[in-house]
């Protein structure tokens, strides 16, 4: 997108912002934040200052600029449509959902096939979700081709796994979280939803018990929940790992009743709050974030995780108090010291450091789910 194609936006958009600030009032030490209207704030700011209206995809920054190369973080600016779409209604993000499958697919090349295991995980992750939230029959189609794809990629080289791309498929050195946690969301989702369907010889089920299984034993410690990709090295321990395990525990609890399960994500969660944060301000945080980097986007991806424990029936009441709280101080930090609100609603990868004029797709992804997340919890009356 031109720059120049934001002019006017802008001048509708700080109307917007300017009636956005009279909705909270500065209290001592934080901010009594409407999250509703900030993440309708936020996810209309994605929308109008990200997305390519040419070419169908999103941008790899608010200038305008295209991430070539850039599959994944496609996946999740989907998942933010859906996310809006469901929470508003708004017939705008379902048009991009829909203008979304042709602009992104031509963008790979005239299919939504990757060389990496992990990326696919996500798109097969965010196609099920579009299709479910619209009913459009390509996101169907899609997310099963996405998953006889991924499944394809698991092989018994040292126990079993989904390796990181398709050259490691025999040696299997790089199986890790980032591919097997999609793999396991997307092979309980589909077992919910398609009980009977078999791909590469055994039912979604088994495919579940078998990833997660490969999960827990060869990448989780379980006395503390801590989700790694190589023990010897915290630098390793990523938000967006113990986000995908969480999910994947969640959603095998919600189909075996195992609280086994329940217990898994409650102690992967507590790990992640107390761990992977930034040890000034309790923040959720990566240690390796920076300017337009992979790692930004990981935040993100825990938030949508926790959130959907968090709004489970049967999360402990006072857990779910202490979580809520843990992610309103992070969307408060962000929001009051890490958002540039006027012209545009822009976030800083350091979720309490504003953005220094370029935001990068990754980064404000992160920044949009976590607004979405809490906009979400408000609707839904998690928080008053």
């Amino acid at each position: 997108m031109n720059k120049l194609l934001l002019i006017p936006f802008i001048a509708l958009f700080v109307v917007s912002c300017d009636n956005f600030e009279d909705e909270y009032i500065e209290t001592n030490p934080t901010y009594a934040i409407n999250w509703e209207a900030a993440a309708d704030s936020s996810s209309s700011s994605f929308v109008s200052v990200y997305w390519n209206s040419t070419k169908h995809h999103f941008n790899n920054d608010n200038f305008g600029n295209i991430g070539q190369y850039d599959y994944w973080p496609e996946a999740h600016g989907l998942d933010v449509l859906v996310d809006a779409y469901e929470r508003t209604g708004n017939e705008i993000y379902k048009q991009r959902i829909y203008e979304f499958y042709e602009g992104v697919k031509a963008k790979n090349g005239g299919k939504f096939w990757n060389n990496y295991y992990d990326d696919m995980g996500w798109h097969g992750m965010a196609h099920l979700r579009a299709f479910e939230a619209t009913n459009d029959a390509r996101y169907e189609a899609s997310a099963k081709q996405l998953w006889e794809d991924i499944i394809v990629g698991w092989n018994d080289y040292d126990g079993g796994g989904i390796p990181w791309n398709h050259e490691d498929n025999d040696a299997g050195k790089s199986k890790g979280i980032p591919s097997n946690g999609p793999a396991a969301i997307i092979a309980a989702r589909r077992y919910q939803k398609y009980p009977n369907e078999v791909v590469n010889g055994a039912d979604n089920l088994v495919w579940l018990g078998r990833i997660y299984d490969w999960m827990k034993e060869n990448r989780v410690v379980i006395q503390s929940g801590r989700v790694f990709e190589n023990i010897d090295d915290k630098n390793g321990d990523w938000t967006y790992n113990a986000g995908t395990y969480i999910g994947a525990a969640l959603e095998y609890y919600n189909i075996t009743g195992n609280k086994v399960y329940l217990n898994d994500a409650i102690k992967t969660a507590d790990w992640t709050t107390s761990t992977l944060i930034n040890s000034t301000n309790s923040v959720l945080s990566d240690w390796a974030e920076q300017q337009d980097h992979d790692v930004n986007l990981f935040k993100g991806i825990f938030i949508r995780y926790f959130t959907e424990l968090i709004m489970h029936k049967d999360l402990p009441e006072s857990t779910r108090k202490r979580y809520i709280g843990f992610l309103k101080r992070s969307g408060e930090s962000l929001w009051t010291k890490a958002t540039t609100k006027s012209p545009v609603v822009l976030y800083g990868y350091k979720w309490w450091e504003l953005p220094n004029g370029t935001t990068a797709l990754r980064t404000q992804l992160s920044g949009c789910m976590l607004m979405e997340s809490l906009g979400k919890l408000k609707k839904e009356g998690y928080i008053e």
